[in-house]
């Protein structure tokens, strides 16, 4: 028993530290499962890492894409384009990249033409700058004319240029219809002359122009040198275009008097000295290119009609008188045109003669109604008009034997189509004609006043009857195409 209680005072005494060690292991094993625990549950980490930061909102990025932009790079950014009156092939691609826009992107401009008219198809337009078959030598100032036509051209007269006022006022309009309606019994309108306002202004350079019209005779011989020496025909022979419709064209009427064989053009003799009508205009532009000449311009017409820049209603003067032209005034007289130079005292003050009357002539230019309009919009003095870049009808000046007197003052505007229809169209007018211009440096190939094929010259009243026509022809006032020829 003593034994015992020796043995169990000396275990009391030391249970500490025995119970230490025995613990110690034990709880070693537990806490080192319980770390591994939490290490794996990743509780631990942010007492060994600190807290982790809010990262920022990500940064906005706003992407610009431009008209360089790589097409395969897609992007949620509208894409504003802006457009351009000219389109380039950058804009373009901009276009077909575009991606979800949020509002519509405005649509390029389209510069669009004005129409020469308003309600015209310009598909149907005439081509304006044909360049004609018949070829001119021109060395320096002096023509070459081919020879077979050099012994027919009629005389040009030098006009000297100056500063004119082209047009007419509604006032002196007004007067003149009141002169149609009471003196001549026509039906003429205000709305007729009302293209020829305002006046404008403009500046004429010296230039050459003929004396009297182109006539038959002139005319068949230039349509023999085109057959001839240049194998072309009238069908063709102006530019590609018909010249004048002959007989084979319209053999029923008057329309047409040269006869044509397949080989060779002639017309009877006693018009050889009458002017040529029911011509083209490119019939007549191709007749003044072969000798070395030109039409005139619509301005140079007027101004040489005026006696080179002057107020005169008429050539000769402001009143009219049926001797001194020939219009449908006397109404009761002879109907058709006469031979040129039938009225030798009655000319310009330089000597055109016929520029009232006869034949309504063309002129190189193409015919608007507004054209004098934008002429004094300009707002400065023109030189040189040359007339509207392009257009349906040609202009026509000097008025014809089918038109009362209103329609042959000198500041009148007329039009037509430049060709007919067809080649046989029965309504291409038997009132258009022409005469030639030249520059001023051009050498003149001949001093005749108008020598026809057979040599002689017609310049006296007495010695040019009146070609008849048919009765069809001389009752056109209801036509407008007629009051205004």
């Amino acid at each position: 028993m003593g034994t015992y209680g020796r043995v169990g005072g000396r275990r009391r005494g030391n249970a500490a530290w025995q119970w230490l060690i025995i613990g110690f292991f034990p709880g070693l094993l537990c806490g080192g499962l319980v770390v591994f625990g939490l290490v794996l549950s990743g509780v631990l980490q942010g007492f060994a890492t600190g807290p982790t930061p809010t990262p920022p909102p990500p940064e906005q990025i706003v992407q610009i894409v431009t008209a360089t932009v790589d097409p395969n790079m897609p992007t949620t950014t509208p894409m504003v384009i802006t457009a351009t009156s000219e389109p380039t092939d950058e804009v373009s691609d901009a276009v077909v990249i575009q991606q979800t826009p949020t509002e519509v992107a405005a649509e390029p401009t389209v510069s669009t033409p004005e129409p020469t008219q308003a309600g015209v198809d310009t598909s149907a337009l005439t081509p304006q700058n044909v360049v004609p078959t018949v070829p001119v030598d021109t060395t320096g100032t002096t023509v070459v004319v081919p020879p077979e036509l050099a012994n027919n051209v009629t005389r040009l007269i030098s006009i000297p240029g100056g500063t004119y006022r082209m047009g007419t006022t509604v006032s002196e309009i007004q007067d003149a219809v009141t002169q149609c309606l009471t003196r001549d019994g026509g039906n003429c309108l205000i709305a007729d002359g009302e293209d020829s306002t305002p006046q404008v202004e403009v500046q004429i350079s010296d230039f050459q122009m003929e004396q009297t019209e182109v006539t038959f005779g002139q005319y068949v011989q230039f349509l023999n040198y085109l057959r001839s020496s240049q194998g072309q025909n009238h069908l063709t022979g102006c530019g590609g275009f018909i010249c004048i419709q002959t007989l084979n064209e319209r053999p029923s009427d008057s329309g047409g008097v040269i006869i044509f064989d397949g080989a060779n053009y002639e017309a009877p003799t006693t018009i050889t000295n009458f002017p040529v009508y029911a011509v083209s205009w490119y019939g007549a532009k191709a007749y003044c290119e072969a000798i070395g000449r030109r039409l005139p311009t619509e301005s140079e017409w007027e101004y040489a009609a005026r006696s080179a820049g002057g107020d005169f209603i008429y050539p000769w003067g402001n009143d009219f008188s049926a001797d001194f032209a020939k219009t449908r005034i006397p109404v009761d007289g002879p109907q058709g045109p006469v031979a040129v130079g039938t009225y030798p005292n009655r000319g310009t003050a330089q000597g055109l003669l016929d520029m009232a009357g006869n034949i309504a002539e063309w002129v190189s230019d193409w015919y608007i109604e507004d054209y004098y309009t934008q002429l004094a919009n300009t707002g400065s003095v023109t030189l040189d008009p040359q007339g509207p870049p392009t257009g349906l009808e040609k202009v026509l000046r000097g008025g014809s034997w089918n038109a009362f007197p209103f329609y042959a003052r000198t500041v009148h505007r007329l039009s037509y189509n430049p060709l007919p229809v067809d080649n046989s169209d029965a309504s291409y007018p038997r009132w258009i004609g022409f005469r030639c211009a030249a520059d001023a440096n051009v050498t003149p190939v001949s001093p005749a006043v108008n020598t026809t094929s057979s040599g002689t010259t017609t310049d006296t009243q007495s010695a040019a009857p009146t070609l008849a026509v048919p009765s069809e022809e001389t009752d056109e006032s209801s036509s407008t195409d007629a009051n205004r020829g």
